[in-house]
């Protein structure tokens, strides 16, 4: 039998302060790829991250098969979204 995790208060934060003009365009499929991606990276990381909006939304537009062009800073996070 397996345990399950609970996830962390940093990662129930993030998602509970997931914007609404994110959360609402996402279908159903989507908004749980985003929850899974939020809770494996908790586990990951035993509860000392979780993933910034632009990640998120980098996951939704690979997973739906788009092409993505990131631009961002050294050190910002974009290896996660890979």
């Amino acid at each position: 039998m397996s345990s399950i995790r609970p996830l962390s208060l940093a990662a129930r934060d993030a998602i509970e302060d997931l914007p609404t003009d994110f959360t609402s365009a996402l279908s159903t499929t989507q908004h749980q790829q985003v929850l899974e991606a939020i809770s494996r990276l908790d586990f990951i990381s035993q509860g000392s991250q979780h993933p910034k909006l632009f990640q998120l939304r980098c996951l939704v537009s690979l997973l739906s098969g788009r092409h993505v062009v990131l631009r961002a800073a050294t050190g910002s996070g974009k290896t996660l979204v890979r």
